[in-house]
């Protein structure tokens, strides 16, 4: 994920939507999960098929998709999306944002434990919330207004924020909890990071069972609060890069679940499995707007005219998506009415020319472990050198990549990757990837006084509209600015055997939604 989401109803913003309300527990399951193991329908294992190399299980990295692809099945938030693009409870049972979005009140559900037997506490939870604030890594990026947390009771708990903010309940949802107890005992010198490589403090549907080799078993939680009786015993989540072998895996029976490209989607079908779109993310070349070639708005102009966009989306995504009309995913509401990326290369010839440019040599950083974003990234090659300029292509590994973020003179001058809104609120993607304080998520080293303002004043609103006015002013200042480069939304296709279901499911970073996954009618 590539960092890579529920998909809202028309016109709905989450966080907006729930401000001075309370989170009820409709929805959740209390059948007595001990009943599970002894299901004689519920499957004996599933084998899941992922992407990219997983560096750490560290929920402070869950920002990073694949972390999050093991983490969601291991960890719990205090709440999430559901599948209209709700939030709902998970370990709270109500979480209510005040009025004028300072402070969230929360009440815990009651019954819910660690894999360690421990009770999920108010103290569990500001535990975990101070511990990505101290950290400043990956995941504290989501929820840079926590201030402190204070425990009431073991069930109740204030949630304090340094500055008004509407986005912070739907941030709930990206932000796991964490036994603090265990991890406290395995602390060492740096809060329990090297320990959390491998390890689980969570209240999750399963436990950690052995992790090797990018394989990670994981096995059912008997005590899990939200029972469902056609869950796996054991799930098998196996690094596969390559989606052809994903496809023949799939088809030989060694794998249940994976991605497929989408022009394996025929031979999939064909083979007898069930193909299910599963979430709409966006491909995207990003740009340092702060240093190098690409700080010149003019670079930043050619090379997104220069760009095959329709022969990019039919030869390499199989025509799975649409060309972008806007910098933000097409399934979120809120989007500002934007031309769609378009080939003109006389006009982007015509842009260096008038900007008395010649000679130009730029690097891009594309992940070789996905085989679309490295023809994309020969195809720019090409189409860049049609206009003069030479594109130097260097791989990377998303890890890697990552820690280049840390600061704006290092992010890279040009890097190919696909992304999503981190939850179904469009607010959040242009607050992460735009704002100037956002150092660690903003691609594009991005900074414009108007759009802080913006972005500030609209975390402040608590009216759905006029915060939706202010996403959509940004919205066109970035993309006039030429600031990124938005190629396509690509819907992305799951595979499965047929007796799997919940395929279509997504989690709230955009990935599959491993917890949804069961087996039979």
């Amino acid at each position: 994920m590539s960092s890579q989401h529920f998909r809202p109803r028309a016109g709905f913003t989450a966080a907006a939507a729930v401000l001075a309300i309370t989170v009820g527990l409709a929805g959740c399951a209390t059948s007595d999960p001990n009943s599970a193991s002894s299901t004689s329908d519920t499957p004996a294992t599933l084998v899941v098929a992922y992407r990219n190399q997983v560096t750490t299980l560290d929920p402070a990295r869950a920002s990073y998709v694949q972390t999050d692809t093991v983490d969601q099945g291991l960890y719990d938030t205090l709440v999430t999306y559901d599948a209209e693009g709700a939030v709902v409870p998970s370990l709270a049972s109500s979480a209510e944002l005040s009025s004028d979005a300072t402070s969230v009140k929360v009440k815990l559900r009651s019954g819910a434990v660690f894999h360690s037997g421990d009770p999920v506490t108010a103290t569990d939870v500001k535990y975990s919330l101070d511990r990505y604030k101290t950290l400043g890594v990956g995941i504290a990026g989501q929820i840079p207004s926590y201030a402190s947390t204070d425990v009431v009771d073991d069930q109740d708990l204030v949630i304090h924020l340094s500055k008004s903010d509407s986005l912070f309940l739907g941030a709930l949802s990206r932000i796991y909890i964490l036994d603090s107890k265990l991890v406290e005992k395995n602390a060492g010198t740096d809060s329990g990071q090297a320990w959390l490589l491998d390890h689980d403090a969570g209240s999750g549907p399963y436990t950690l069972s052995s992790a090797s080799n990018g394989t990670y078993t994981l096995e059912r939680y008997a005590k899990y609060f939200a029972f469902e009786k056609n869950r796996p015993n054991t799930l098998v989540l196996r690094r596969i890069d390559d989606p052809s072998t994903t496809k023949q895996d799939l088809v030989a029976g060694n794998v249940q679940v994976g991605s497929i490209a989408a022009t394996d989607q025929s031979d999939a079908k064909a083979a007898g499995l069930a193909v299910s779109q599963n979430a709409n993310v966006m491909a995207y070349v990003y740009m340092n707007n702060s240093t190098g070639a690409t700080a010149n708005p003019a670079v930043r102009k050619a090379i997104r005219l220069a760009y095959d966009y329709k022969g990019g989306l039919a030869k390499f995504r199989g025509g799975a998506g649409t060309i972008a009309d806007g910098i933000v995913p097409s399934s979120l509401a809120c989007r500002a009415d934007l031309p769609a990326s378009a080939q003109n290369l006389t006009e982007a010839k015509k842009v260096l020319a008038d900007a008395g440019l010649t000679g130009l040599t730029v690097t891009m950083r594309y992940q070789p472990a996905f085989s679309e974003q490295a023809q994309e990234a020969t195809l720019l090659q090409s189409n860049l050198a049609s206009i003069g300029v030479t594109l130097n292509l260097m791989p990377i590994a998303y890890a890697d990549y990552l820690n280049l973020l840390s600061g704006f003179s290092t992010v890279p001058e040009l890097m190919l990757a696909t992304n999503a809104a981190p939850y179904p609120d469009a607010g959040v993607m242009l607050t992460q990837e735009y704002s100037s304080a956002a150092v660690g998520t903003n691609k594009d080293a991005y900074s414009n006084p108007e759009v802080d303002a913006l972005l500030k004043s609209a975390a402040g609103e608590s009216d759905a509209t006029a915060r939706c006015a202010a996403y959509k002013k940004v919205q066109t200042i970035v993309d006039t600015a030429n600031a990124i480069m938005p190629m396509y939304t690509v819907a992305g296709l799951v595979a499965s055997a047929k007796n799997v279901k919940g395929t279509n499911r997504t989690a709230p970073n955009g990935s599959l939604s491993i917890t949804s996954l069961t087996v039979g009618e």
